[in-house]
């Protein structure tokens, strides 16, 4: 477990902190839970300038920032602050920003960053125009799926299309951004609606999770180490620039191998390993890797989280290489997708996910009991729920229950029928539940959940024989919300919140920061990734724009070709991870020995686990040795080690990711290979 549990810092001057031992002294004139406009606006300014760096690396110089559940980019932009705020404090204390403002910059990066990531935006602003570019005689897409095709959500100009595809161009002329400006800001307001609900949701749940089950939100005290001020600051601390050191020169060394290949390689990375072609389907992505920064944030997690996790990676390979031996070969998701072969992997994480929600919601009962009567005027004499919380309830269930109206709606547009269509956003809030609670309470370093999303949950009960060509197509312009969870905003949310709280920051004014930056985000991604693609072109570019947006409509072209049933056995799997996961609940409060946490079992499931799994494993050594040969103080004393490792490397790696967007050439990328 995390050493302490983040309290609320003291906010008058010359008010000890307990988490550090020392006397921090406040400004007289400025206290550092102050959070003024011009912070607020400085965010929003960098949105659009960040949204863009981050679909360069994702999608032409390499580097894929939001497949980790803490942004590499995020923190290097937060550690230069707190550098130039130090520069600016020696001229004068009223120039620099307070640790709250600092805090709430990184938080609004974090939430507009997974927005117009590897798994969100990246894939569904080319899927859009996908189908107009790719229609030929063999698939017969210009009279079975073109039109059938919602004009208002697709680009199907044939002169934006060609200069979308083949670059050279530049998004601002007319006829490049007029075809784009229906679609474009149609999805960006349907995204930002359903976002707007996700924190929505966060603002109903962050007194359960925050205060009644408190939580630990392990990923918090990166930013929060980094900016302590005092003689308890991280950046004073000897043990962690030797991590800083270590992790630092082995990317300097290979960056530099990058481009002279004399210089030796230190291979860090991932290596796949390779099976006999019997075993290859059912034991892929199974890789090896020692990212230290990997190393570093398992050696702050929790240990039945990281133990689980390995655990679970392995008996999983055990699994899927037993199953093939008894003639069931599994192969990856993405070549089944609609059809689960056992032992249903996939299918046993996403029921993981469902028992977590539904275990959430029964212990935060009497919490939304409360909820209820606030929001409906009832006095309740046992509730601590301020009047002002009573407000920002009233606001999130409105915000919800109009943002299921619309995106309801926004989806039948699209050729859903309308109870299909608020099915799949009722799942899809139901996913990134999990995902917050996931991350608020151990801290997972990775969440991909891949081809796990609303789509497979449905097509277990409904079948493609069953929709005709416009249903279909609704799916695959759904497909670049759904295809992972790797970088969304949601979890970054409710993490915000949580900073907010722990440094005594006004809680309307971060929680209307956040929304500002969610919606921000939107806008900012469709922007970012069409002035990328118009000027390089799409088909120059690579993963995952051009990779990974058409898999939506090879789906929906193998249902054209060949329908499939409902996938029952899918269901059968939901419902063995779903009872698998419960029990291992039940067993944690039974049994304080009991070693398997559900959250690893879930993450598990997840092919991204595979490549991070023996990272985890060292980390939970090292902290294990740590505690049974000197106890909880040789841990506490570690601590910066570990964090010394993760920041070396997003320092480095993220100079190597600056030079690459400034010299248009690629550079060494230290995640994930």
């Amino acid at each position: 477990m995390m050493p302490h549990r983040f309290e609320r810092e003291p906010t008058d001057k010359g008010a000890s902190n307990s988490d550090t031992g020392f006397v921090k002294v406040i400004s007289p004139t400025r206290s550092e839970s102050q959070i003024r406009a011009f912070s607020i606006v400085f965010g929003l300014v960098l949105i659009p300038l960040v949204s863009l760096w981050v679909a360069s690396m994702e999608n032409i110089y390499g580097g894929r920032p939001t497949y980790l559940s803490i942004f590499f980019h995020a923190v290097l932009i937060l550690a230069i602050i707190v550098g130039i705020n130090s520069l600016l404090g020696a001229i004068s204390q009223q120039l620099t920003l307070t640790r709250a403002e600092m805090l709430l910059i990184y938080i609004m990066i974090c939430v507009s960053s997974g927005i117009v990531g590897d798994q969100f935006m990246a894939i569904l602003i080319p899927s859009l125009v996908y189908p107009f570019r790719h229609a030929n005689e063999v698939n017969r897409w210009a009279d079975r799926l073109l039109p059938y095709l919602p004009r208002h959500a697709v680009v199907s100009d044939s002169v934006a299309v060609r200069n979308f595809y083949e670059g050279g161009s530049t998004l601002y002329i007319p006829d490049n951004y007029m075809p784009w400006l229906c679609p474009g800001l149609l999805w960006a307001s349907f995204i930002a609606v359903l976002q707007l609900m996700c924190l929505s949701i966060n603002v109903l749940m962050r007194r359960q999770w925050t205060q009644n089950e408190k939580l630990t939100f392990p990923l918090i005290t990166i930013p929060l180490e980094i900016t302590k001020q005092g003689v308890a600051s991280l950046w004073r601390n000897r043990l962690m620039w030797t991590g800083f050191t270590v992790s630092a020169t082995i990317d300097i060394i290979n960056g530099l191998s990058y481009h002279f290949p004399s210089i030796p390689y230190i291979n860090v990375k991932v290596r796949w390993i390779r099976f006999p072609a019997r075993w290859e389907a059912a034991l892929t992505t199974t890789g090896v890797a020692f990212f230290p920064f990997i190393i570093g944030i398992a050696y702050l997690l929790p240990s039945d989280l990281t133990f689980s996790t390995w655990f679970f990676v392995l008996l999983f390979r055990f699994e899927r290489f037993l199953f093939s031996a008894l003639g069931y070969p599994s192969p990856y998701p993405w070549a089944t997708m609609g059809r689960s072969v056992p032992p249903a992997m996939l299918e046993q994480g996403i029921g993981g996910y469902m028992a977590i929600v539904a275990l959430s919601l029964w212990a935060a009962r009497t919490h939304l009991r409360s909820v209820w009567r606030a929001i409906c005027g009832a006095p309740e004499d046992n509730s601590k729920i301020t009047p002002s919380e009573a407000i920002e309830y009233r606001l999130a269930v409105g915000m919800l229950l109009i943002g299921l109206l619309l995106t309801t709606l926004y989806g039948w547009t699209l050729g859903m029928p309308i109870y299909i269509a608020f099915t799949y956003i009722l799942l899809y809030l139901v996913l990134n539940t999990a995902i917050a609670k996931i991350r608020a309470e151990a801290g997972a370093p990775t969440h991909g959940f891949h081809f796990a999303g609303p789509d497979l949950v449905l097509l277990t009960v409904i079948s493609p024989r069953t929709m005709d060509t416009r249903q279909m197509a609704a799916w695959a312009l759904f497909y670049g919300l759904n295809r992972a969870y790797t970088g969304g905003p949601r979890p970054h949310q409710l993490e915000g919140v949580e900073i907010g709280e722990v440094v005594g920051a006004n809680s309307r004014r971060v929680t209307m920061s956040i929304a500002l930056a969610t919606v921000a985000g939107c806008y900012a991604g469709v922007w970012a990734l069409l002035h990328l693609c118009f000027r390089e072109g799409v088909e120059r570019m690579g993963h995952p724009v051009k990779d990974l947006s058409p898999q939506g409509w090879q789906i929906v072209d193998s249902w054209l070709n060949n329908p499939i049933d409902a996938n029952l056995p899918g269901l059968f799997g939901i419902i063995f991870g779903f009872g698998f996961a419960v029990f291992l609940m039940l067993m944690r409060y039974w049994f304080v020995w009991w070693p398997f946490h559900p959250i690893g079992y879930t993450i598990a499931a997840d092919w991204t686990s595979g490549v991070i799994w023996l990272p985890l494993l060292i980390g939970w050594c090292a902290k294990a040795l740590a505690l049974h040969y000197g106890g909880r103080s040789a841990y506490i004393h570690f601590i910066p080690m570990a964090l010394g490792l993760i920041l070396g490397e997003f320092a480095v790696g993220g100079f190597w990711s600056l030079l690459a967007m400034f010299t248009r050439k690629r550079q060494y990328s230290f995640w994930p290979w």
